[in-house]
């Protein structure tokens, strides 16, 4: 059996025995070299997160996966409702942070243009998964979601401080499901032409809630590109030609300031 294989075997255990935050923090010591990376750039994550938000905010976690994110933001202090559809993923999200209490909040939906139902298609193992066919690598099996909006999560949550987007390709079906400006919003994007098009209708379709602000961190990076937030027009000029080549893969986040 390949160690990818054992690895799954072992995460299922944990999280179905109640172990998991055990487990975890026995195989962080066990591989200390290993994840000396990780642990870093997770550390990074939390001081980035801790100069934007406090105690008193609220962060949307659209598409939290696993939950990196969403320990992130509770770590730096703020209440989270992380939206994940994928039952095995919402396991270890909840496995992973349940013990923050009514700070956490988790949601098994998609979040979209509207209240519903779709196929998300899935990659085994990996946590990937798209609303697109076509997105990033073999499908492997396809499963029924329910989906949600902004706007509903809104009104049962409150509007959240900073609302953070990650939904491989989905991201503007998601902003369709608002109808009012966010403080602070991220979204993921991607440097393909595809992407790309999507990218520049979200700010476009944010332009239109209000007045706006823009910035860009590219992935693996906890830095804003550009000194000065910049005007839709002035970002639209720069992108994606001025973050084409920074980080990796190229990908990471578009991040819009309502003014």
């Amino acid at each position: 059996m390949q160690f990818p294989a054992i690895k799954s075997i072992v995460k299922d255990f944990s999280i179905s025995t109640g172990l998991y935050r055990p487990v975890r923090n026995l195989y962080r010591f066990l591989n200390q070299k290993q994840l000396k990376d990780q642990l870093s750039y997770f550390e990074q994550e939390v001081f980035f997160y801790s100069k934007l938000l406090d105690y008193k905010n609220l962060c949307f976690d659209v598409g939290a996966n696993i939950g990196a994110k969403s320990e992130a933001f509770l770590i730096a202090g703020a209440r989270v409702v992380a939206f994940e559809p994928q039952p095995e993923c919402m396991r270890e999200l909840k496995a992973r942070c349940s013990h923050y209490g009514s700070k956490f909040h988790p949601v098994q939906k998609a979040v979209g243009a509207k209240p519903g139902e779709a196929t998300l298609y899935t990659r085994e193992r990996s946590g990937i998964a798209s609303f697109y066919e076509d997105w990033l690598g073999t499908v492997q099996s396809s499963i029924q979601v329910s989906i949600t909006t902004l706007d509903r999560a809104i009104d049962e949550f409150g509007k959240p401080d900073y609302c953070k987007i990650d939904v491989e390709g989905w991201e503007l079906e998601v902003l369709k499901g608002l109808t009012q400006p966010i403080s602070l919003l991220s979204f993921e994007y991607h440097i393909t032409k595809r992407e790309i098009h999507t990218t520049i209708a979200c700010i476009n379709y944010l332009s239109n809630l209000g007045k706006i602000l823009i910035n860009v961190i590219p992935a693996e990076m906890h830095s804003f590109v550009f000194h000065e937030w910049l005007s839709p027009d002035e970002f639209l000029k720069r992108f994606p030609e001025d973050v084409a080549d920074l980080g990796k893969d190229g990908y990471g986040e578009i991040w819009v300031r309502s003014c």
